[in-house]
């Protein structure tokens, strides 16, 4: 039996059940649900060069409406917290 497939027996048996990853529309939408369950309990995932593209949106947002001093001093309260 082949390594993946073993992985998957033991997951089984710790009650850990896999999701299954589907792009109907190559890639440009990928949704997740449970192993075995029905199409219809998908979850959309967004794709990563979405998100990043939804942040910019939101950085471009923030520079438009606050001058650069307001900003940088934002950036220095965020750079104290780490």
């Amino acid at each position: 039996m082949s390594d993946s497939v073993t992985k998957y027996f033991e997951m089984m048996e710790d009650g850990k059940v896999p999701d299954i990853f589907e792009s109907p529309d190559g890639g440009k939408t990928v949704t997740r649900r449970p192993f075995g369950a029905d199409v219809s309990e998908r979850e959309v995932i967004l794709h990563p060069q979405r998100e990043v593209q939804e942040l910019k949106k939101r950085a471009y947002t923030l520079l438009a409406k606050y001058d650069e001093d307001i900003i940088r001093m934002a950036n220095k309260i965020l750079d104290i917290g780490e």
